[in-house]
């Protein structure tokens, strides 16, 4: 029994022999009608090859094609001429004339599917590269059409108008071309970043689990010696609830959908809260006030909403002192203070959370990215903390700005 070999598709290697070169869809079309327009314009002895699947914006150049006196010969994989169905998402364009050849080959699986890989060759000896490998694959004699047409160099005004149609058409196309390519780029560029910041993200958490093994040595060691300080349990405690929220962040960012909307109690946030930021006031001559006496749920995302609110004491906290950590005492002589109040009006809850450093510089720009008054700072705070309560339908202003006080204040619809 003979043995049959499936044919490869070398018309695809041919593209990767040019470096793999990539080309819009649209620069692509420009192309084709640069190279068929002329000749259907002005027929002359001559004959087409292609094997086009999607022929949209060439369509009606096509149809003139086939009424005009130029043979052609159609390859998609139901043509009755193709031995094998070896070239899958390849295609191309061949036209031959006794002054002009063109061969435009190009693949359409690509990472973006505006996109296609090319190969192009115009009267050169190299022709016979392409035309050999479609020959193989044909029963149509593509030798003899080879040795029929062989462009004469010297006189050649269908390939001078090839040559314009194709500069005309390609002008229209540059702008997509461009386009395409940014958005390629970045495509890949956010692609590296994700991968960066996973990779960040994983180092991170490494050193959150040191953190998180230490605190369970401390829990265990103070119940080993009978060590009941309660300065101690608070601090092993906050610093539990600090690696779980800062774990909790960094796993959020391998999904799409990074908040976790729970009905919670509002009195459980704030006592949360302000467990985790007492630090911010161990051993600094400022008054730490929670007010935190409303009994209602709100609809929040635990991790985020927390972390808002330790964000706004931090600052409020920090405003009091210069670079340096020399306190800035206050204008008119009051101790300095911060203070976390909630409020429940109509049907929203209302967190206040006010200091008396003096006012803020600026205060039109705070929430924009990027803009800080500290040299350490990073701009993204307030910025992050805006974006976590609006992703919750609340809203996060600056609703007092005077050197006796500043006030934040957040606004979060009620569960009824």
């Amino acid at each position: 029994m003979k043995k049959i070999v499936r044919q490869q598709n070398y018309l695809k290697e041919l593209i990767e022999s040019q470096g793999n070169q990539i080309l819009s869809k649209s620069s692509l079309r420009c192309m084709m009608r640069a190279v068929l327009e002329p000749l259907v314009d002005e027929p002359e002895e001559g004959v087409v090859l292609h094997r086009i699947e999607n022929k949209s914006g060439i369509s009606g150049l096509i149809k003139r094609l086939e009424f005009s006196s130029v043979p052609s010969y159609d390859f998609n994989d139901e043509s009755e001429h193709l031995k094998e169905k070896v070239w899958a998402n390849t295609e191309f364009l061949c036209v031959l004339t006794h002054r002009f050849v063109a061969i435009i080959i190009w693949d359409n699986k690509t990472e973006n599917k505006n996109f296609v890989r090319y190969y192009t060759i115009y009267n050169s000896r190299l022709q016979n590269e392409a035309l050999d490998i479609i020959d193989r694959n044909t029963d149509i004699n593509i030798k003899d059409f080879q040795e029929r047409f062989k462009p004469d160099r010297r006189d050649n005004p269908l390939l001078n108008s090839s040559i314009r149609r194709m500069v005309e058409n390609l002008d229209e196309a540059t702008k997509d071309a461009v386009l395409g390519f940014a958005q390629i780029q970045s495509e890949k560029e956010e692609e590296e970043i994700n991968q960066n910041t996973r990779a960040v993200a994983h180092e991170i958490r490494n050193q959150l689990s040191i953190c998180d093994l230490y605190t369970e040595i401390i829990k265990k060691t103070c119940a080993k010696q009978g060590i009941n300080d309660e300065g101690i349990i608070n601090a092993v405690k906050s610093l539990s609830k600090a690696v779980k929220i800062a774990n909790n962040s960094l796993i959020s960012l391998k999904s799409t959908d990074k908040t976790s909307i729970k009905q919670l109690k509002l009195k459980d946030l704030i006592s949360s809260a302000k467990d985790l930021t007492k630090v911010y006031f161990e051993g600094k001559n400022v008054e730490y006030i929670v007010e935190n006496n409303v009994d209602i749920k709100i609809p929040v995302d635990e991790n985020k909403f927390v972390a808002a609110i330790i964000n706004l004491v931090k600052n409020a906290s920090e405003a009091f002192y210069k670079e340096g950590n020399e306190l800035e005492m206050v204008s008119n002589g009051e101790k300095p203070y911060v203070k976390i109040k909630t409020e429940e009006k109509d049907d929203f809850a209302l967190i206040r959370i006010s200091n008396n450093a003096g006012k803020i510089e600026n205060p039109e720009n705070i929430f924009n990215e990027g803009y800080t008054t500290k040299s350490a700072g990073s701009g993204l705070g307030l910025m992050i903390c805006k974006k976590s309560i609006e992703e919750v339908y609340g809203r996060l202003e600056l609703e007092k700005n005077t050197d006796e006080e500043v006030e934040f204040v957040i606004e979060i619809g009620k569960v009824n």
